[in-house]
């Protein structure tokens, strides 16, 4: 998806609070890992890349919006850097990086786009090193679940395309469903936001690529 400013800048005064609870799980899953490399992968205003920069570790975004981008380097950090290009076709080489994090980018695209994400982030990582997802999976007790509502009501409004991959994501299991499509398994997990968000990293073998 394509950001313009002014959907950046409400990205940043909005979204970015409101996800910040998962912020510190991914930094903890990281250090955990022992990753000193990571790419945050759709990385937008660069919120996660600055708390892992804060936290000793570097960070590399990459995100397709100029928009994005330029809210992110507005904010500055150390240990941190900004690319500008598609998870598609990541412009990095064979493992430059200990570990990849796809966070709430998968659910926006449909099976074969996801695939292609997943196997760049795959090629991007060394053996040895692991793919981070973080996305959405349906909690318990999800129709008296406040803020299980509140994100079906914003994938909803977000159009018919964005909806139909958000179904289709969550219905096949959200992030463990996918990893397991795949041939991956996760080393480890956490929940964050009462359930609603799942993340779970996944190590990476020689050669391996997405099924």
């Amino acid at each position: 998806m394509e950001y313009g400013p002014v959907d950046a800048q409400l990205y940043g005064w909005v979204l970015d609070p409101l996800l910040y609870p998962l912020r510190p799980q991914v930094v903890r899953l990281c250090r955990e890992l022992g990753a000193g490399e990571i790419l945050d992968i759709a990385s937008g205003t660069g919120a996660q890349c600055r708390l892992l920069g804060r936290a000793g570790m570097r960070a590399t975004g990459i995100d397709l919006s100029e928009a994005m981008l330029a809210v992110a380097a507005r904010h500055g950090g150390r240990n941190v850097r900004y690319f500008q290009g598609t998870a598609y076709e990541l412009p990095f080489s064979d493992g430059a990086f200990d570990a990849a994090l796809l966070s709430l980018a998968l659910h926006e695209h449909d099976e074969p786009q996801r695939v292609l994400m997943l196997s760049e982030a795959l090629r991007v990582v060394g053996s040895g090193g692991h793919v981070l997802i973080a996305d959405y999976a349906i909690p318990r007790a999800s129709a008296v679940h406040p803020v299980w509502q509140v994100i079906r009501l914003v994938e909803h409004l977000a159009g018919a395309e964005h909806r139909a991959g958000f179904r289709d994501f969550v219905l096949r299991g959200g992030v463990e469903g996918f990893l397991g499509r795949h041939g991956l398994r996760a080393s480890l997990s956490a929940r964050s936001h009462w359930g609603a968000v799942g993340l779970s990293a996944a190590p990476v073998a020689a050669g391996r690529r997405s099924r």
